[in-house]
């Protein structure tokens, strides 16, 4: 979804086309949701918090640095051009931006948040929530909880935006900060203790939901109007409670054959990598004009490079954070 944004993929295939292609930007939102019940997940069966924390950060941080280091070491040395969201807010590819990102800080200035690789400000608010979530977790258990703690950063962020237009003339200060997205992670969590709850239940009730559910996301991804990130935040988190393989085969197997466990496998390589992909087939001037042709070969060299990043780098690293966690123990 964030690559077909990114390409333009379908945007000149009439109202759909559109509506699909720049539905890439909530991707965030999914991926918010799913790392909510992810930590959750990993949390409850870590042995302690310093396990669950050290297979975390082992697990994206170690690509991340290196993204981020090759990347602003291109535009340093003027191999390729700044990006974009350098030349808009100013900023420069020097030992300042690099140390904000890598100290997982960036979100404290939002000239360099996301000034490198166009999707890197998602990582340090993950590292954020990789922290401090588990402390939280709590209030996910119910939902009334849930709500409450929803509420409360959606009221905290409405304030901080508020504060943040006035001082900066710009909201992206909270945009790329944690608390502005915090309410998805704990969507993610109660999506996580509801599945625990429902994932034996008998009744026809699930599979009643799994089809409202792909049907809300499906009327987002095809349609354009206000909420539909909210929409398709909620139907993933829906799925993630009653999806099994027993009540939705059809969803289960569509997700569940080679190619897509592969491109799942690397997901996260092609999602820090593919916009520096992109930037450099531009500035080689190497990409058609078509949003398709654009999408189809930005795609294809980024999985061919995410195939090798994965077992450089992020193969070992996660190997790596088991065998830390697993000495540590002992």
């Amino acid at each position: 979804m964030v690559v077909m944004i990114h390409t333009g993929a379908f945007a000149d295939f009439g109202a759909i086309g559109h509506a699909i292609t720049y539905a890439g930007k909530y991707g965030v939102d999914i991926f918010f949701v799913i790392s909510g019940f992810t930590i959750a997940k990993t949390f409850t069966e870590a042995e302690d918090y310093r396990s669950y924390l050290t297979r975390r950060i082992m697990r994206i941080v170690p690509l991340y640095w290196l993204i981020i280091t090759v990347a602003i070491a291109l535009m340093a040395s003027e191999a390729i051009s700044l990006s974009g969201g350098m030349q808009k807010f100013g900023s420069q590819p020097d030992l300042y931006n690099l140390f904000f990102h890598l100290s997982m800080l960036s979100y404290l200035d939002y000239r360099v948040a996301n000034s490198v690789l166009g999707v890197e400000w998602t990582i340090p608010i993950e590292v954020f929530w990789y922290i401090f979530l588990p402390l939280l977790i709590h209030f996910g258990k119910t939902i009334p909880r849930t709500i409450g703690i929803i509420l409360v950063l959606l009221i905290l962020t409405a304030i901080l935006t508020y504060i943040s237009k006035k001082l900066f003339g710009t909201s992206l200060p909270i945009k790329w900060s944690p608390i502005a997205h915090g309410h998805l992670f704990f969507v993610g969590v109660v999506s996580f203790y509801l599945r625990e709850q429902f994932k034996s239940a008998t009744s026809q009730r699930p599979v009643i939901w799994i089809g409202c559910a792909v049907a809300l996301f499906a009327v987002a991804l095809t349609v354009e109007f206000q909420g539909r990130s909210e929409i398709l935040a909620l139907s993933t988190a829906i799925l993630i409670v009653f999806v099994t393989p027993a009540r939705a085969g059809w969803v289960t197997r569509s997700l569940t054959v080679r190619p897509m466990l592969f491109l799942g496998t690397i997901s996260y390589s092609i999602y820090l990598i593919h916009f520096l992909v992109l930037h450099i087939l531009g500035d080689f001037t190497m990409l058609p004009a078509s949003g398709v042709g654009k999408f189809l070969i930005v795609y294809g060299v980024t999985v061919a490079i995410s195939t090798a990043t994965y077992l450089l780098v992020e193969k070992p690293t996660n190997q790596a954070g088991r065998r830390m966690v697993h000495h540590g123990g002992t």
